[in-house]
């Protein structure tokens, strides 16, 4: 079982204590050996690199793999598991939990067997969405997993899209644990969120040889990853962005100062060889100072006069060239720089497309090093889903607008634009955030993020208590599983020219 830091020592004293049972228990399970057995049928998946999440014992899943002639690696978080995979199977075994897991290569295949049942379900959508970019294009993902239909009786149960229960205590073998369930339906709707196609969805009933009364139904899928870029969803996309949010430095400053942030360091990295830098956005100037620090020189566009105020007075000494503008009007030339960044500033400016062609403007296709920079957050951004999920229908209550901002929308937004005007090559990389909420006192620690997380966006908002009221049951639930932090995961995008001879000058 692969599952998150906080539930790992529970997960792993278990699954040592009940291993070979374990075994003997699921080892003959007739549809999952056909899901092998159609897998193993491809032809394109002849020598198979093949990640096997939560690997246990190494049987069924890895043992017929390597049998079949495939390259396997093995993860799991049990210490038992380590040795016994290691000497049955005899392929690679990482102790590894999927939360902090990095892989040093792409898969053809990524088994997930029941592997996922213990984990929170914001740690399962996130495990999908990172499956996809630990896999080639075209691969395959094989997911074994415990419908919700046949196992949940009262609906009240369920989550608000009707799909999943998270955290519930059921029987397993002879132990209550807790899992997250979903439906056949739901579990449909995660994976093709994430951009995958799927190929085959088997549904059976098992019984166990041990104990003898112990029965389950199982759900399978097996699905190819499509030419969607799962880092720009979840899909599908809306057709329009919502409204632009106020930016309240009241409101910013609590949040900043708990932030512990790496797409900053990401960005530095992604400049590092640049020399006439912007930064579009540049709140209280961090960013340019960094830049200014190594280079002598950098450039800020910060429209709120307070802030800009501030930028000035930390770095008066240190060549950053501030100047009061939007993004949807810089007050520069055309080719003024060789690198354009924006972090986190998207959902801010009135005109999105208007924004990013100035980005585009400004910028200078014909510099060995040109590239425009943009931050934006990824798929499973705790904070983000947190907002959009509970505060977002409460303010559209008195308006028919739409509040959800959906960060894949803007990213592919970027990427078009940046295309359509000769920044065609285009990456994108993971980042890694988080928000820290270090307060002991669990009551007092969810009223704060509750605080925070409500003023972010809508401060103003005359709804704002109710915000803050239903957040609180959210909040409970994730610090039982993240007691200190709330993930601010994030996407970099980076835009070079299109490669063309004609572009680029020595």
């Amino acid at each position: 079982m692969a599952t998150t830091s906080q539930q790992a020592l529970d997960a792993e004293k278990l699954f040592d204590e009940i291993n070979f049972s374990y075994k003997v228990a699921f080892r003959d399970n007739p549809t999952l050996q056909k899901v092998f057995q159609e897998a193993l049928e491809d032809p394109g998946n002849a020598r198979a690199s093949i990640l096997d999440v939560g690997c246990g014992t190494g049987g069924p899943v890895s043992s017929t793999l390597v049998a079949a002639g495939h390259d396997v690696t093995d993860i799991d978080v049990w210490q038992v598991m380590n040795g016994l995979c290691g000497k049955n199977i005899r392929e690679k075994f990482l102790k590894a939990d999927t939360t902090t897991f990095e892989p040093e290569k792409r898969f053809d295949a990524i088994f997930a067997i029941f592997s996922l049942l213990q984990m929170p379900y914001r740690t399962v959508y996130s495990t999908i969405f990172k499956f996809a970019s630990w896999l080639k294009p075209g691969g395959t993902l094989i997911l074994g997993t415990v419908p919700s239909d046949d196992l949940v009786v009262d609906k009240r149960l369920l989550d608000t899209s009707g799909e999943f229960i998270d955290g519930i205590d059921v029987r397993f073998m002879d132990d209550m644990i807790k899992c997250t369930f979903g439906t056949p339906n739901g579990w449909k709707r995660l994976v093709e969120a994430v951009g995958f196609e799927i190929m085959r969805m088997e549904h059976s009933s098992f019984k166990a040889k041990v104990p003898a009364s112990y029965s389950q139904q199982h759900l399978f899928l097996t699905c190819m990853l499509g030419a969607k870029n799962s880092l720009m969803g979840p899909y599908p996309l809306p057709s329009t962005y919502c409204l632009p949010f106020m930016l309240s430095d009241e409101a910013w400053r609590p949040f900043q100062e708990r932030l512990t942030r790496f797409e900053f360091e990401a960005v530095m990295k992604a400049v590092e060889d640049n020399v006439e830098i912007l930064d579009v956005g540049s709140g209280y100037g961090d960013l340019p100072k960094a830049i200014a620090q190594k280079l002598g020189k950098s450039y800020a566009i910060e429209p709120n006069p307070d802030r800009m105020q501030v930028i000035e007075n930390r770095n008066t000494d240190l060549g950053v060239q501030i100047k009061q503008g939007r993004a949807e009007a810089l007050p520069y030339s055309d080719d003024s720089f060789d690198a354009v960044v924006a972090m986190w500033i998207l959902h801010y400016v009135s005109d999105v497309e208007k924004a990013l062609e100035e980005m585009v403007r400004v910028a200078n296709r014909k510099a060995a090093n040109a590239r425009i920079v943009i931050v934006r957050g990824a798929p499973d951004n705790e904070l983000v889903n947190l907002i959009n999920n509970i505060c977002a229908p409460i303010a559209a209550l008195d308006a028919k607008e739409n509040y959800v901002s959906h960060q894949g929308f803007l990213l592919t937004t970027a990427t078009r634009i940046f295309s359509k005007n000769g920044f065609g090559d285009i990456s994108l990389e993971r980042v890694h955030a988080h928000c820290n909420f270090p307060e002991t006192d669990f009551t007092l620690r969810c009223s704060k993020a509750a605080e925070i997380l409500s003023e972010f966006w809508y401060r103003d908002h005359p709804r704002l208590e109710q915000m803050r009221t239903a957040l609180l049951p959210a909040l409970e639930k994730h610090f039982e599983d993240s007691p200190f932090k709330i993930g601010d995961q994030a996407v970099m995008l980076v835009a070079k020219p299109t490669p063309s001879l004609d572009l680029v000058t020595v």
